[in-house]
């Protein structure tokens, strides 16, 4: 098992997938009266799409039209572009990401609206203003009456029940930060953007204690207009969510490999023989996928007893909380993280670097897109 994790975000990747949204124009544009998946503008110079392409297009389009409270009959639509990610950058993975970026346009008013698909599956919408206020078809008093709205139309829309979810928006002060945990869903919301001008509705399921990775969750602003979502439930399946290692056993599992693993320094020396304490050993349990199945882990914080060169202060442990099985080890220094090159018990194979740094990309399978998407909604500047 040769997959690896890593706990947060790089920024590099988000900027990967800015890119892929603000990638090539493909020059279609969609009349104001007609909101039938547009033609190339200039089919000869235009890149053809591949059927998968056309089908998330169609998505799209009918998500625009019947679900975003935005009133398109006042915007001219262009699709800036139609792109596919084959697989996270720097993992070794076979995902299939395509990213739809479409360009609204009036004179008073411009806007980009921007979809995520995997696996035939919408896991994110964005809709970011440009140019002059949002013209929308409805309006609301607060952003809590404009999602709740929202999530009504949604649930019908997908044809998942979310009952349960949207009765959790009862009596929620969105001018607070607020958190609420169930049997097995935890719910936040949370100000954000310029100003805290924007909240955040965000449910995880949790099983034996576990947040999942599968979210779903929508971004308002205080006007109540719609700025995003990203819904990745439909993308996983469960797998052995059984926690066979517990907290205890997974710290000793980390102590006892710290002595097979080392990193080596630009200059060729090997640093190894790391000093830990145990009181300074934080294990959390979490979630990621493997080929779309969630399975539960133990990330593993250990800081070390003093400084070890590359100003590294600590190491980075996960381990496979059903199994016990060791995933990968890496290093926390100042100024970031520094990946290493060498965990190899006895028995088994090197583990090259190219491993570890793929992790910074395979942690998160629908989250690289669909959570990106609520940062870049939360933190995009009003042009």
């Amino acid at each position: 098992m040769k997959k690896r994790l890593i706990s947060f975000f790089v920024p590099l990747f988000v900027v990967l997938l800015v890119a892929s949204f603000f990638g090539s124009n493909i020059g279609q544009v969609i009349s104001q009266d007609n909101f039938s998946p547009p033609t190339p503008a200039n089919p000869t110079s235009a890149p053809s799409l591949v059927p998968d392409q056309i089908v998330a297009q169609d998505k799209a389009m009918d998500f625009m039209k019947n679900m975003i409270p935005v009133d398109l009959s006042k915007y001219t639509i262009s699709i800036k572009s139609n792109s596919i990610m084959y697989g996270v950058p720097l993992a070794n993975d076979d995902r299939i990401i395509i990213n739809i970026l479409y360009k609204l346009t009036s004179p008073d008013s411009d806007l980009e609206i921007g979809f995520a698909f995997e696996k035939g599956i919408m896991t994110s919408c964005g809709v970011y203003p440009l140019r002059g206020q949002i013209i929308s078809n409805s309006h609301f008093d607060t952003s809590l009456n404009a999602v709740q709205d929202f999530f009504e139309r949604y649930q019908t829309y997908i044809k998942i029940d979310s009952s349960n979810l949207i009765a959790m928006l009862d009596n929620v002060d969105i001018t607070k930060n607020t958190t609420i945990i169930t049997e097995n869903i935890k719910f936040t919301t949370n100000r954000s953007g310029f100003g805290g001008d924007q909240v955040s509705f965000i449910w995880r399921e949790m099983i034996n204690g576990v947040e999942l990775r599968s979210m779903i969750g929508f971004v308002f602003d205080m006007d109540g207009n719609f700025r995003g979502l990203t819904d990745s439930r439909l993308l996983y399946t469960l797998g052995d969510m059984s926690v066979k290692v517990s907290k205890e056993q997974a710290i000793d599992i980390a102590l006892e490999n710290l002595k097979y693993y080392s990193y080596e320094m630009f200059d060729g020396v090997v640093v190894k023989d790391f000093k830990v304490s145990r009181e300074n050993i934080v294990a959390t349990l979490s979630t990621t996928s493997v080929d779309y199945e969630l399975r539960p882990y133990w990330d593993i914080r250990m800081i070390l007893d003093e400084v070890c060169p590359g100003n590294v202060h600590g190491i980075t442990v996960f381990i496979w909380a059903n199994t016990g099985e060791v995933i990968s080890y890496s290093n926390m220094a100042f100024g970031g993280i520094n990946y290493s090159d060498a965990y190899n018990p006895p028995g088994s194979e090197p583990t090259p670097f190219n491993y570890v740094l793929m992790a910074v990309a395979a942690i998160v399978v629908v989250a690289l897109v669909a959570v990106a998407t609520i940062v870049l909604i939360t933190k995009r500047k009003h042009k």
